[in-house]
C-alpha cells in the first residue's frame, strides 16, 4: 500500500483558500482595533461617535460594524418630555435637575440611541404620541461624548421623526 504525502501532492500549495485568509485578516484587524482602543484615544473617539450615530460618514460607521459593541463604554441615557419652553432647535439641555421631567434614565450596554430606535424602549417611551427628548452620554478613559435627540411625532401620526442636535463634543 502506497501512502501519499501532502508535500508530494501536485495540487498542494497551488490552491489557496482566499475566503479563510479574508476571515483571518478580518479577525486580526478586529483584535488590533479592540486591543489598541485603550491606548489610542483617536480609536476610542471614533468608536464613541459610532455609538451616538455621529460617525463622520456612513463608510466610517460601516467599517466598524464587525467590531463588538457590548460593554465598551459607560453609556447613560435620559428621556424627557417636551415642555412649553423646549425648543427643538436648541442645544441647551433640558433641565435634568427637575426629577418630575425625567421620564426614564439608566445605564445601557451598547448603542444608547437604540432606546428610541429598537424594541421595548421605543414602545415604552414613544407610545403616547408626544414629543420626547433623549440625552445620551458615553464615556471611556477620560473621553465623554454627549448627544441630544428630539423625537417628534410625524404628520401621519404613526411614527416619529428622530433628529439629532449636535452639541459641542467634550473630552
Amino acid at each position: 500500500m502506497q501512502t501519499r504525502h501532502r508535500d508530494k501532492n501536485p495540487r498542494f500549495g497551488q490552491q489557496r483558500d482566499y475566503g479563510m485568509i479574508g476571515i483571518m485578516t478580518l479577525l486580526v484587524l478586529i483584535a488590533a482595533w479592540v486591543l489598541l482602543m485603550p491606548l489610542v484615544p483617536a480609536i476610542a473617539g471614533v468608536t464613541l461617535r459610532r455609538f451616538h450615530l455621529r460617525s463622520n460618514s456612513f463608510v466610517s460607521w460601516a467599517v466598524q460594524f464587525p467590531i463588538p459593541a457590548m460593554y465598551n463604554f459607560a453609556n447613560r441615557y435620559e428621556v424627557h418630555p417636551a415642555t412649553d419652553s423646549s425648543d427643538p432647535d436648541s442645544n441647551e439641555p433640558v433641565d435634568s435637575d427637575a426629577d418630575e421631567l425625567v421620564v426614564g434614565e439608566r445605564l445601557i450596554n451598547h448603542f444608547p440611541v437604540r432606546i428610541f430606535t429598537f424594541a421595548d424602549g421605543r414602545h415604552y417611551y414613544l407610545r403616547e404620541g408626544e414629543d420626547r427628548w433623549l440625552t445620551v452620554r458615553s464615556s471611556y478613559r477620560g473621553q465623554t461624548l454627549e448627544s441630544r435627540f428630539h423625537a417628534d411625532p410625524d404628520e401621519a401620526g404613526d411614527g416619529y421623526v428622530l433628529r439629532r442636535l449636535d452639541p459641542p463634543e467634550s473630552h
